[in-house]
């Protein structure tokens, strides 16, 4: 009986030995899916500071763009304005077969640029006369007498818009 009292001895030993052992790796395991779960967080926290900082980057290039094309074309309206006047006085000249060439090619030219103009986001806009006049869209260069109050009498420039902001209002008449 010695020998069996000794393997039960032995055996309840090595139980409780497994026991201890299956709570220490059960205690463990908890600990490790814990760290688990933190470095899980800590990574989709730094994924989305990532896509965050990718989308902020994205809006400052886009600010940056527009910036740029807005002060080259603030410098270049004047231009455009001072060739669609030299357009509208030729009409005037009598001019002879080559004359009326070039001034065809100068036309189509400024038309080519206006379109190119349009593809980087610039629109040209010409209110009609008796439209509303609206501080935010057109700038008051004179006022009249005739005509309804409050309504455009005449058109002296046209307006331009960069991505449907105005760079440059339209510069116009106003009835009184």
């Amino acid at each position: 009986m010695k020998q069996e009292d000794k393997k039960k001895q032995f055996s309840d030993v090595d139980v409780k030995e497994f026991e201890k052992k299956i709570q220490e790796l059960a205690l463990t395991i908890d600990k490790l899916e814990d760290e688990k779960l933190q470095i899980e967080n800590q990574l989709k926290k730094a994924l989305a500071d990532y896509h965050n900082l990718v989308k902020s980057s994205e809006k400052r290039d886009e600010i940056r763009i527009f910036q740029f094309k807005k002060v080259f074309f603030e410098e270049i309206i004047p231009s455009l304005d001072a060739m669609v006047m030299a357009k509208i006085s030729a009409k005037d000249i009598k001019l002879n077969e080559a004359g009326k060439s070039w001034l065809d090619g100068i036309v189509a030219i400024l038309e080519s640029i206006n379109k190119s103009f349009e593809v980087m986001g610039l629109k040209q806009y010409i209110p009609q006369k008796g439209d509303i006049f609206d501080s935010n869209l057109h700038e008051a260069m004179a006022t009249v007498q005739e005509g309804e109050k409050g309504k455009i009498f005449d058109i002296i420039q046209p307006g331009y818009q960069l991505n449907e902001v105005v760079i440059r209002p339209a510069r116009v008449v106003v009835s009184k």
